[in-house]
This record gives structure tokens, C-alpha cells and sequence, in this order.
């Protein structure tokens, strides 16, 4: 009997294992496939988003995000987001996680997100930044920025 429940305890755990093995090589799989095109569109883009100036970031962005940044409330924003000076530099992007989203205009599309730390003038910065799929490429459809900068 207590043979019997040993067995039973150690094939959960074996089970419980090779998923876990099987997520983490698939997940593995996910971020290779997103970075491949994701990093280099963010490592030529993003000194654009930090440059500030509102009229070279609009054909970065989806039109969801675009319409939000022109109100008057996303204008004033990302002029705050200047608080931060001038861009030193970016470190590597890291992958968060994809998932596939829908629009009634848009269709399906996939959503990525990557967390980058930006050092500017005034101090650190990190950036969420979620990307959607544009063909081949990728649009901006979210960003958040978290510095300490913003405080003082």
C-alpha cells in the first residue's frame, strides 16, 4: 500500500516536472520569436521616444495610442516625460510576455512587452513599452515610464 502511494506521489511530481520543462521551452520559443524582429525595432526607435518631440514619434504609434497622445491631456504627459533631459543611453530590452489581441479596424494582432532601463540626464528611467504586430514590424501601442526624476 505505502508502495503504492509513493509511486502515485513520485509520477505526480514527474509529471509536474516535465511541464515545467515543456512551458519553460516553449516560453523559450515565444521570446526568441518576438526579440528576433522586437529588439532591433526597439534599438532604432526608442532614442526617438526619448528625444521628446511629439511629431517624430506619431508614425511609431497605433492609432489607439495615437489618438490618446494628441489629447490634450497625452500632450501634456509626454511633455512631462522631458523631465528626464537628454538620452544617454538604453540597456538591453527584456521580454515580458505576448499575447494575441483582436480590434474591430485592426483585426488580430499580437501585443509584445519589453522593459527597457533608459539612463537620461536627470536620472534612470524604465520604460514598459508594449508593441503590436504591424506586418513585419511592430507599432507602438503602449508606453510607461517610472523614474524617480518625475518626483522632484
Amino acid at each position: 500500500m505505502f508502495k503504492k502511494f509513493l509511486k502515485v506521489i513520485g509520477s505526480f511530481f514527474l509529471v509536474v516536472v516535465v511541464l515545467l520543462i515543456c512551458v519553460a521551452i516553449w516560453y523559450s520559443f515565444n521570446a526568441s520569436k518576438y526579440e528576433e524582429i522586437a529588439k532591433p525595432y526597439l534599438a532604432k526607435n526608442m532614442p526617438i521616444v526619448a528625444s521628446w518631440d511629439f511629431e517624430r514619434l506619431k508614425p511609431l504609434l497605433t492609432p489607439e495610442s495615437l489618438e490618446t497622445f494628441e489629447t490634450d491631456r497625452g500632450q501634456k504627459i509626454y511633455k512631462m516625460f522631458s523631465k528626464l533631459g537628454q538620452l544617454k543611453s538604453f540597456d538591453e530590452p527584456k521580454f515580458l510576455g505576448a499575447k494575441t489581441g483582436a480590434s474591430v479596424g485592426a483585426g488580430a494582432y499580437d501585443i509584445v512587452n519589453f522593459t527597457m532601463l533608459g539612463h537620461f540626464e536627470s536620472g534612470d528611467a524604465l520604460f514598459t513599452i508594449t508593441l503590436a504586430t504591424n506586418n513585419d514590424s511592430y507599432l507602438i501601442h503602449y508606453i510607461n515610464i517610472n523614474s524617480d526624476a518625475f518626483i522632484q
